[in-house]
């Protein structure tokens, strides 16, 4: 069976002589492993191919699905440019680089996620038209929030663990595994400390200014209980500007 899909480039690395392994995002496939050959060497065509296995560029691939198939890794036979491309520069071409490297490392294989890759789309729009570091965070934030929920992992931040609604002049510790606990209520004081207001504008997807150093606190933090302990690459690069 013929297969054809819209997707975005995560990851590539060489892949024997003239090839490449291409770890590519789909709506319908999730994250998925391609090689794509005759992509290296000196020839005109294999740089032409190559410059198009590029981050933020909408590709449209062909494979062939074979009934039998013994790996998830699928041989793409065709693939050109399509219509959508956010060409990000700079700060913001990180955030989008930030964005790739939690997908490769936290998306199952071959998973279907249609909401998230929409959510993908508009994230690296928000990026490219950001007219300040804030709105990047802000768009960043947005993002974890949704991969968390696509996860399975989503965090609640309009109740506490009481199932109280939250007060926006309250702070919380909030823990990961659990939830918001009011901090007058809390014993132990040992999670994320966050004020109430920055909980409810994360559940509303509220931009709030002031909010942005407890969400990315926060996020950080749940986000660290699936990623490991391997840090995330992306991090080290904003370090350079």
């Amino acid at each position: 069976m013929d297969v054809e899909q819209s997707a975005f480039v995560l990851h590539s690395r060489a892949y024997r002589e003239t090839s490449a392994l291409v770890t590519f995002f789909s709506p319908d496939y999730g994250k998925f492993n391609g090689i794509i050959r005759g992509v290296r060497g000196g020839r005109k065509t294999a740089s032409q191919k190559s410059a198009l296995l590029q981050p933020f560029q909408l590709l449209t691939l062909q494979w062939r699905e074979r009934a039998n198939k013994t790996s998830d890794l699928v041989s793409i036979y065709q693939f050109e440019r399509a219509s959508l491309y956010f060409p990000l520069t700079g700060e913001a071409s990180i955030c989008g680089l930030y964005l790739n490297e939690l997908l490769y490392r936290l998306l199952f294989s071959q998973v279907g996620v249609g909401t998230l890759f929409e959510a993908y789309q508009q994230t690296l729009y928000q990026l490219l038209v950001a007219q300040n570091r804030d709105e990047q965070a802000w768009s960043l934030r947005q993002f974890e929030y949704q991969l968390l929920n696509e996860l399975g992992q989503g965090i609640v931040c309009n109740v506490d663990l009481e199932q109280q609604l939250i007060n926006p002049r309250a702070n919380y510790y909030f823990y990961p595994e659990t939830g918001a606990i009011n901090i007058e209520q809390d014993g132990l004081k040992t999670g994320v400390l966050i004020q109430g207001s920055s909980l409810l504008a994360l559940a509303e997807q509220r931009y709030c200014q002031q909010s942005l150093p407890d969400l990315k606190r926060l996020l950080r933090t749940v986000l660290t209980q699936y990623l490991g302990e391997k840090p995330i690459v992306t991090r080290e690069l904003f370090k350079a500007f």
